[in-house]
């Protein structure tokens, strides 16, 4: 195969830090103070380790946190516990963007006051640049979580899980990927301990600053998938020019696009845990979509959907198993021979015969070459006796908008039944010839996350595919590969 299409992850390292002996704070049958603090350390989620050779490095762009709200849920176990506050993270806010180039984020944070009054477990949740989620945080006493303008307080984390997000962000400055809790360990929310001597609640900002021995880690994963594909490919040698083999085309530049891709996704991982490193993505009308139009313009037409070789692309995860809505990548390569952009260009195929040509010119000439010894006798009678430069005359080569060639013949010399045969031949031609504008083909791959789930596209994970040569003639379209 001339191009490989890999996942990698996209990893954030954490730091542990340094335990001190500071022993502050209250608990549960503790003093009961209206401020609470938690020290926290929020660290990208690792890729699981039968994956780590494929590591890769996240980009600063990629780190940056700009805003981030932490939720608060109170429950004997994590399936049951419910949402009972949300807080925004003030450092985030009064620093934005400060932390693009770290890899872990150590943050003070003020809880809702009478966090440390409920009798359950606590469990947290961390949602990171929310700018395009639709998460905010709103109430009487500005600490629920508000989702599109409705309040998820006493939610179930399955029910925030759920909720479908609308944008994965972008890597802009103030706006970022959205991440939140990534699969460990088997659960989601990391617990939050309120014991009084080994517990992560404290009393004051400055107690719970100096405990960096009970700092609490949440691991973070980024909803976005990035994909990027690079072009390596420069000498075509897998077919010649005009049946010429000692002419062969160069490629002047490669661009890409994406076909059935989720803009939408879960508001956390679904259906997943670290170690098998799959997901369940959101399904129904409409999702995946796809630019695609059927013709050799939707490159051009729709330049929003269409990128230059090696940018990065941030889409939802896909992992249905319908092969038909499967994220697929189309790369575009237009060709030259020399310093000339080619033009118009045919595939013609007849039998076991297969010739690129590069003008409609170049395939009259052939057609006139062959005509005695082969074109002759796929007609009628009628035109048996006619000489090449009688039958190509007034040759014309139309290149529709699917790829397919309409051939037209004529001769106003002939009488009516060497005109119909005339016709006969024209569409016999036409079935025989593929069309390329402006010596632009395409190749289409579908997205193969590993070896152990096959195709599919999942968060956190990055997906780099190198178009290493032009396998052969491709497609004069954007064509997606069909039940395959």
């Amino acid at each position: 195969m001339a191009c490989w299409l890999t996942a990698w992850a996209m990893t954030l390292v954490g730091c542990s830090a340094d335990a001190l002996p500071e022993d502050t704070g209250g608990g549960k049958g503790g003093a009961v103070n209206a401020e609470c603090y938690i020290n926290l350390q929020i660290v990208g989620n690792s890729q699981a380790k039968t994956r780590a050779t494929f590591s890769d490095q996240a980009t600063a762009a990629e780190n940056a946190v700009y805003d981030g709200i932490l939720c608060v849920f109170e429950g004997a176990t994590e399936s049951t516990a419910t949402l009972k506050t949300a807080v925004a993270i003030d450092q985030l806010i009064n620093n934005p963007g400060s932390t693009a180039n770290s890899q872990s984020l150590n943050i003070t944070q003020r809880l809702a006051d009478g966090t440390r009054n409920y009798s359950n477990n606590l469990y947290v949740l961390a949602l990171l640049n929310t700018t395009s989620t639709g998460f905010s945080i709103g109430g009487t006493n500005k600490n629920e979580l508000y989702f599109n303008g409705s309040s998820k307080t006493n939610n179930t984390i399955s029910q925030i899980q759920a909720l479908t997000i609308n944008s994965v962000g972008s890597t802009d400055k103030h706006v970022g990927l959205f991440m939140s809790n990534a699969p460990q360990s088997g659960y989601i929310m990391p617990e939050v301990n309120t014991d009084l001597t080994t517990g992560y609640l404290f009393d004051t900002e400055a107690a719970a600053a100096k405990a960096s021995n009970r700092r609490l880690t949440i691991n973070v994963e980024r909803a976005a998938a990035r994909v990027k594909v690079t072009n390596a490919a420069s000498n075509v040698t897998s077919f010649s020019l005009d049946g010429d083999n000692t002419r062969h085309a160069t490629v002047h530049k490669m661009t890409w696009a994406l076909h059935n891709y989720n803009t939408q996704c879960y508001a956390i991982r679904n259906g997943s845990t670290a170690a098998d490193n799959w997901a369940t993505s959101i399904t129904g009308t409409g999702i995946p979509i796809s630019f695609v139009n059927t013709g050799t313009d939707a490159f051009d037409l729709y330049q929003q959907h269409s990128y230059k070789d090696g940018d990065d692309v941030y889409i939802a995860e896909n992992t249905t198993t319908t092969a038909n809505d499967q994220t697929q990548v189309f790369v575009e390569v237009q060709l030259k021979e020399g310093s000339f952009l080619l033009g118009d260009c045919y595939r013609y195929n007849f039998g076991e015969t297969t010739i690129f040509f590069t003008s409609a010119a170049k395939f009259i000439q052939y057609c006139k070459t062959e005509w005695t010894s082969t074109f002759a006798r796929w007609n009628s009678e009628y035109l048996q006796s006619k000489s090449a430069e009688e039958i190509f005359k007034y040759p014309s080569l139309s290149i529709n908008a699917n790829g397919s060639v309409t051939v037209t013949l004529t001769n106003d010399s002939f009488n009516t039944d060497e005109k119909n045969a005339l016709a006969g031949l024209s569409n016999t031609l036409s079935g025989t010839l593929r069309g390329y504008h402006d010596g632009k083909m395409y190749f289409h791959y579908k997205i193969n996350h590993d070896a152990t789930h096959g195709v599919g596209v999942v968060r956190n994970n990055a997906y780099n595919l190198t178009f290493t040569n032009v396998p052969g003639i491709g497609d004069p379209v954007p064509t997606p590969i069909i039940n395959n």
